[in-house]
């Protein structure tokens, strides 16, 4: 039976080939989809006992710096420090130019972020000059940067130019998407500006992830009563706050995956019926053969089943083949893409959507060769 199933399969080779790659770009589509939502979501990066808090309103809005103190006195807070998004323009707006750029407290980070990794002596030098900044590793590898070096980035969300030197280089083991971003003193802008006294994030670490939601919720009651009150989440709710921006992008991912699966449905059914009705008098040749109804709808069945696998494992590697060399060619000027991998549990429902999605199409024609009488069969002229 499989012998005579793989020959059937290549009687009609235009038609099979169209059809499995019919099917090869909906698989395609449907991997893109599950790993664009996959990296979107990539919260790896976070830790559990960090606890971020912002304006309740909106992150365009900033905090008082007074809140500091008095987030320092909640229970079971080890540390805080304050980060601004800067944003600013270095060299020209291109997208491989675009760096994060934060301005922070050199004192308090590093006990927040323990994970930033960076010798001691550089530490005290960006600790001791207000207009020097630190810079990740692979920033650094990226523009080729070395100790020492001055920059200058263009304001446009704060209205001030800063021009600052290299003091440090971080290191952040087994997370270099971590790397790509800068950190200068948040007290160089405040005297740009006149001093302002404002925070855009406080940054919380708590002694134990029990405690993480205890301290949320004395956050927010802490300023329920302010005039600028505060919203807590942990790092991994921050993170993920922004793709809750894009709207619910898991609601329209999933409508555009199920409309993909229904049209691999529909290319493959209609081929199969196209099938079967063609071979209507062979299979009933066969069944005076001796062939049982068992056997015949073994024989369609293998057929769709392998047209279906055959799509899903060329489009899985057609996509895995892309992502890899997007995130190889456009990773340094969109670190987002160098985060795009091809996860395993997308592989593995491609697969078995090709499976199932075979069974289903061919199931139907399938059922009628099997139910087809002989004498009606060798009548019929396909």
């Amino acid at each position: 039976m499989t012998k005579l199933t793989l020959r059937n399969l290549l009687r009609n080779k235009r038609r099979t080939f169209l059809t499995v790659g019919s099917v090869s770009i909906a698989i395609f589509l449907l991997c893109l989809l599950l790993t664009m939502l996959a990296s979107m979501q990539n919260t790896e990066a976070s830790v559990e006992n960090r606890v971020v808090v912002r304006s309740k309103i909106s992150l365009t809005f900033d905090l008082p710096e007074s809140y500091w103190e008095r987030v320092k006195t909640l229970p079971h807070v080890v540390a805080v420090t304050a980060l601004n998004w800067y944003q600013g323009v270095y060299i020209d707006d291109r997208p491989e130019h675009f760096f994060p750029r934060f301005t922070s407290d050199p004192e308090t980070i590093f006990d927040v972020f323990p994970e930033y990794q960076i010798s001691d002596a550089e530490k005290t030098t960006w600790r001791a000059e207000r207009d020097s900044f630190i810079a990740g590793q692979a920033l650094v590898d990226k523009f080729g940067w070395k100790i020492g070096d001055r920059i200058q980035v263009k304001g446009d969300i704060y209205p001030v130019n800063i021009n600052i030197v290299l003091r440090g280089i971080f290191h952040v083991p087994g997370n270099p998407s971590q790397e790509r971003q800068i950190y200068f003193h948040r007290r160089y802008l405040e005297e740009a500006m006149d001093n302002p006294g404002i925070v855009g994030t406080y940054w919380l670490l708590v002694d134990s992830p029990a405690n993480v939601p205890a301290v949320i919720t004395a956050a927010e009651a802490m300023f329920a009563n302010s005039e600028m009150q505060v919203r807590a989440e942990t790092e991994q709710a921050f993170q993920l706050s922004f793709l809750e921006m894009l709207g619910n992008v898991r609601l329209l991912f999933g409508a555009i995956g199920t409309a993909v699966i229904i049209s691999i449905f529909f290319i493959t059914a209609n081929t199969m019926a196209m099938i079967a009705r063609e071979r209507t008098t062979e299979v009933a040749v066969l069944k005076t053969l001796g062939f049982r109804a068992h056997h015949v709808i073994g024989m369609v069945l293998g057929e769709s089943v392998a047209v279906g696998l055959a799509g899903a494992a060329l489009g899985s590697l057609l996509a895995f083949g892309l992502l890899r060399m997007t995130a190889t060619k456009m990773a340094d000027s969109y670190p987002f893409f160098g985060t795009l991998k091809l996860p395993p549990g997308a592989v593995a429902l491609a697969i078995s959507t090709g499976i199932v999605v075979g069974l289903l199409s061919g199931a139907l024609p399938a059922m009628t060769a099997a139910r087809l009488r002989i004498a009606e069969g060798i009548r019929r002229v396909a």
